[in-house]
């Protein structure tokens, strides 16, 4: 397969559409992306054609539109969408990818929108073959390291994966840079410094054979911590296609997650409430033993947080 400056190729199609994209909306445009952005999706999008495209992360559905427009004249060619959150983020008032059905209601038939959850409680539903998968949602540990890895076996062989904000997100430039596979970036590399950034990576044959390295990413420091839910849902999506090591290793990492956020969250919290209650203590000695008994209340509550298990 080749892809040879996207940004650069039929670009009317694109522009087509371009006022709508930058309507304004609460915090920024439909689109998220700049021009020049927009413009590398849309290439890449007419000269791949692809019948099975995925989406992750959808906010306004400014990508959303950008596809759907770019295949609107490819035979059998499908959107598949999906957003963690129900309701445009920036907007409670609007559902996600609102603006395709107000603005694109002739493109509907070639999408379908899944909201309300990651990517592993949609992704069977999805199936397999997927040709194309434009990452483009949390841009923060472990984001999009978890979202390629929910849907890598699902992907079709030199599968496109398209990542979003690759020079602002340092989770997006992680893994794009981690990705065994001819990258591709804009040609004119000045350009990096003027956008957010947009690259595209044709997986390697062989890509499953570095499986690890991608589960190695979520060692990197987690700047959320997903529910247990999600995780829950994420483990048993991961039992269908993954080793029992590579399992326990996500959930000896979401783990020790979860007990940092639990005692960053509420045990920093419980302290504070603490200290500010035995500054009324009159007598350092009843101090100390309130303080005592307060901490190994909260170590008590540590030792009690549910784990994950393979089980």
């Amino acid at each position: 397969m080749e892809i040879n400056y996207p940004e650069n190729f039929e670009n009317y199609i694109v522009d087509e559409i371009n006022n709508i994209l930058d309507y304004e909306t609460i915090g920024n445009k439909i689109s998220e992306m700049t021009y020049l952005e927009r413009k590398f999706l849309n290439g890449i999008i007419r000269q791949v054609k692809p019948k099975k495209i995925l989406e992750i992360g959808v906010a306004a559905g400014g990508g959303s539109s950008i596809i759907l427009n770019a295949i609107k004249d490819i035979d059998n060619s499908l959107l598949y969408s999906i957003d963690y959150s129900k309701k445009f983020y920036r907007d409670k008032h609007k559902n996600s990818g609102f603006i395709v059905e107000e603005k694109f209601p002739h493109l509907l038939a070639k999408w379908k929108l899944y909201t309300g959850g990651v990517a592993a409680k949609f992704i069977d539903e999805i199936g397999g073959n997927i040709d194309l998968c434009l990452l483009d949602a949390m841009h923060s540990n472990p984001g999009e390291i978890l979202d390629f890895l929910m849907i890598l076996p699902y992907l079709d062989k030199n599968a496109v994966i398209v990542i979003h904000d690759i020079f602002t997100s340092n989770t997006c430039l992680t893994l794009f840079n981690t990705m065994r596979g001819k990258k591709i970036i804009f040609k004119d590399k000045d350009e990096i410094f003027n956008n957010y950034g947009i690259g595209a990576v044709i997986l390697d044959d062989n890509i499953m054979d570095y499986i690890f390295d991608y589960f190695f990413l979520l060692k990197l420091n987690w700047n959320y911590m997903p529910s247990d839910a999600d995780i829950e849902t994420i483990i048993e999506l991961f039992k269908k296609h993954y080793s029992k090591d590579l399992i326990n290793f996500f959930i000896k990492v979401s783990n020790i997650n979860k007990k940092n956020f639990y005692m960053h969250a509420h045990m920093n919290k419980e302290i504070n409430k603490i200290n500010k209650i035995s500054w009324w203590i009159p007598f350092k000695k009843m101090r100390r033993k309130f303080k005592e008994k307060k901490m190994l209340e909260i170590e008590k509550n540590i030792k009690e947080i549910k784990y994950f298990s393979i089980y």
